[in-house]
C-alpha cells in the first residue's frame, strides 16, 4: 500500500480515528495491527521479514538488557545485518547472474533498510546503557512496522519512541489535525506536483542516449529536485499522519540545497540518517579525536556504510565515496566557516555545493557506473542550447501544461523553503492569517494535487530500499 494509491488516504483517517477511541491500554497493540495490516499489502514474503525482524529484535533486546553481553550483541548485528546483506545480494544476484527478473517484494521487502537500521539502533542503545529498559514486544512490533515510516523513515530512536508510546494518549484536538493535514497535503504537493513532473523528464532523457548536451544537464539537476521533493513529500505525510495521532516522529529534512558546503548539506538533507551514521558508525569510529588522518578515514568509511546501506551496486559505495571526498576535500580548502564568509560568497558555495550534489546523484539514479560515466559525459558535450526557447523542448518529457504548472510549483516549493531556512515557525505564521486567506492557499495547492494525481505512477524513491 503506497502513499500516493487513493485507498490509503482512506486508511489513514480512520487508523488515526480509531486511535482516539481505543484508549491509553489498548493503543500500543492497536498501532502494531494497524502498522502489520498496512504492511501486509506489500506481499506475504516482505510480511514474515518484518515479522521475523520483530521477533528476532525483542528476545536479543530482552537478552541484552539482563546481561550487556558483547558477544550477544555482536550476533545480533551480525544477524541483523546479515539478513539485510543477504537479501540485497540474492535479489542482485537473480537480476544480474541469471537474468531473471523478479517482483522487488519478492526479494527485498519494502522499508527493509529503515527498520533494520531501527533494529540495530536498539540493540546498540540497550548494550551501551543509553537505554536502560527494553521494549515490550507490542512496542518493538510498533517501533519497526509503526505505519508512517516503516517504508521510508525517518529513523526512529528506541527510547524516544518509547516515551511517546508510554505517554497518556492525547484527546483529539482539531488544532492537532489540521497542523497534520498541512503537512500531508504539503508532502503530497512535493510529490506529485513537481516530483512526478520532474520524473517526466529526467526518465525520458536517460533514457535516449541520443541526447546530449543542454538537455541532458537540465535532467541532471532536475533530478536533485525530484529525489528532494520526492523524499522530502514522504517525510512530511509521514510526520502529518504521526502528528495526527500525537506521536512525535524526527524532522528529515530542512532545505538542503541551501547549504553551502557538503557538510553542511549533510546537515540538512535524511537528518535522521545523518544522525544515526554519526553516532552509530562515525563516532565508534573515533569521530575527529585522533587528528586529521583518522577523521578522513572515519569520514570515508561512514560515507560508504551510507552507500552500501542504500543497495549492493557499485554506484551506491561511488555516491557515498563522492560524498566522503567532497567532505574532505572541504576541510582541506576551505578554512573560514560559510556562515562568516560574505553574501556573494556564500552564494558562490551554495551553488556549488548544488553541481557537486547533483553530479553525485547521477551515480546514485544510474544502474551501473558505466552508464553514470556516459550520462556525465553527454552532460559536457556541448549543443542543443537552443532547445529551451523552441516547442522542442516538449520533446523532453513535460508538455506545455505540465510546464506552466511545474514552474507555478516550484515558485511556491523555493519560496516556502527560503522562508524556513530563515524561520522555523511556517505553519504558525500561515495559521495567523486572515481565513479568506488560508482557505484560499490551501484549495490552490489541493488542487494542483488533483491535477496532478493522474502522473502518480513512480512509488517513493525511498521505498526502495
Amino acid at each position: 500500500m503506497q502513499f500516493n494509491i487513493f485507498y490509503f488516504i482512506c486508511f489513514a483517517p480512520a487508523v488515526i480515528l480509531l486511535y482516539y477511541i481505543v484508549g491509553n491500554r489498548m493503543k500500543t497493540v492497536y498501532l502494531l495491527l494497524a502498522s502489520l495490516l498496512f504492511y501486509a499489502f506489500f506481499g506475504l514474503p516482505s510480511f514474515a521479514v518484518l515479522c521475523a525482524m520483530i521477533f528476532v529484535t525483542y528476545f536479543i533486546g530482552c537478552s541484552l538488557s539482563k546481561n550487556r553481553s558483547r558477544p550477544v550483541f555482536l550476533a545480533g548485528i551480525v544477524l541483523l545485518a546479515g539478513l539485510l546483506s543477504s537479501i540485497r545480494f540474492m535479489d542482485r544476484t537473480m537480476n544480474t547472474w541469471f537474468g531473471i527478473t523478479v517482483p522487488f517484494t519478492l526479494f527485498v521487502p519494502v522499508g527493509l533498510s529503515f527498520f533494520t537500521l531501527n533494529a540495530i539502533g536498539y540493540l546498540a542503545d540497550l548494550y551501551t546503557g543509553k537505554l536502560e529498559q527494553p521494549l515490550s514486544l507490542p512496542e518493538t512490533g510498533v517501533f519497526l512496522s509503526f505505519f508512517p515510516v516503516v517504508t521510508s523513515g525517518p529513523i526512529l530512536r528506541a527510547g524516544e519512541f518509547a516515551d511517546e508510546l508510554r505517554k497518556p494518549a492525547v484527546p483529539l484536538s482539531y488544532d492537532r489535525i489540521r497542523r497534520g493535514f498541512l503537512l500531508v497535503l504539503w508532502g503530497y504537493f512535493l510529490k506529485l506536483v513537481i516530483a512526478e513532473r520532474c520524473a517526466l523528464v529526467t526518465g525520458t532523457v536517460y533514457g535516449d542516449e541520443t541526447m546530449y548536451g543542454l538537455p541532458v544537464l537540465l535532467a541532471i539537476f532536475l533530478y536533485s529536485i525530484q529525489i528532494y521533493a520526492d523524499f522530502a513529500g514522504y517525510s512530511l505525510i509521514a510526520r502529518g499522519l504521526a502528528h495526527g495521532m500525537g506521536i512525535a516522529v524526527p524532522e528529515n529534512f530542512r532545505q538542503p540545497y541551501l547549504s553551502a558546503s557538503v557538510k553542511e548539506f549533510w546537515r540538512r538533507w535524511h537528518m535522521s540518517l545523518s544522525a544515526w551514521l554519526k553516532d552509530y558508525v562515525y563516532i565508534p569510529l573515533g569521530g575527529s579525536r585522533k587528528g586529521k588522518a583518522n577523521t578522513y578515514r572515519n569520514l570515508m568509511i561512514t560515507f560508504l556504510v551510507s552507500g552500501f546501506w542504500h543497495g549492493t551496486g557499485l554506484t551506491f559505495l561511488v555516491w557515498g565515496a563522492l560524498h566522503g571526498i567532497f567532505q574532505i576535500a572541504e576541510g582541506l580548502l576551505f578554512k573560514t566557516k560559510q556562515e562568516n564568509v560574505r553574501f556573494s560568497s556564500r552564494l558562490f558555495h551554495t551553488v556549488l555545493t548544488f553541481v557537486l550534489v547533483s553530479l553525485a546523484w547521477v551515480f546514485f539514479r544510474s544502474y551501473g557506473v558505466r552508464e553514470a560515466l556516459g550520462i556525465l559525459l553527454r552532460a559536457l558535450k556541448p549543443g542543443n542550447f537552443g532547445i529551451l526557447f523552441t516547442e522542442r523542448l516538449y520533446t523532453l518529457g513535460m508538455d506545455a501544461r505540465n510546464l506552466r504548472i511545474f514552474a507555478l510549483a516550484f515558485v511556491m516549493m523555493a519560496g516556502v523553503d527560503l522562508y524556513q531556512y530563515q524561520h522555523s515557525d511556517l505553519i504558525d505564521r500561515f495559521l495567523k492569517q486572515s481565513v479568506i486567506l488560508r482557505v484560499l492557499a490551501v484549495w490552490v495547492i489541493l488542487f494542483l494535487v488533483i491535477l496532478s494525481v493522474n502522473l502518480s505512477g513512480t512509488e517513493f524513491i525511498y521505498m526502495q530500499f
